[in-house]
């Protein structure tokens, strides 16, 4: 999942952060550049968990701008790289 966040400032952000620490649907997250603020990969049980998890964490931060959600269909290939 794709989010934008309305505004950038270090208060906002954190406290973005620290939602998406405690949400127990995500399972990954990062602060990127580009055209989303941050990446989200859930792990929900299905559709309505879903739909739980837009109303009750992205749709009532009042600085989340816009998201975009993309289902994944088949696990392709994972591959972490090797840290030395």
């Amino acid at each position: 999942m794709l989010v934008e966040l309305d505004r950038i400032c270090l208060e906002l952000v954190e406290r973005f952060k620290r939602l998406m620490q405690a949400a127990t649907e995500v399972t990954e997250c990062y602060l990127t550049t580009g055209s989303a603020d941050f990446v989200l990969v859930l792990a929900v049980d299905d559709v309505e968990a879903f739909k739980a998890f837009v109303n009750t964490k992205l749709n009532t931060d009042s600085n989340v701008r816009k998201f975009k959600s993309m289902i994944a269909l088949d696990l392709v290939k994972v591959k972490r790289r090797a840290t030395p």
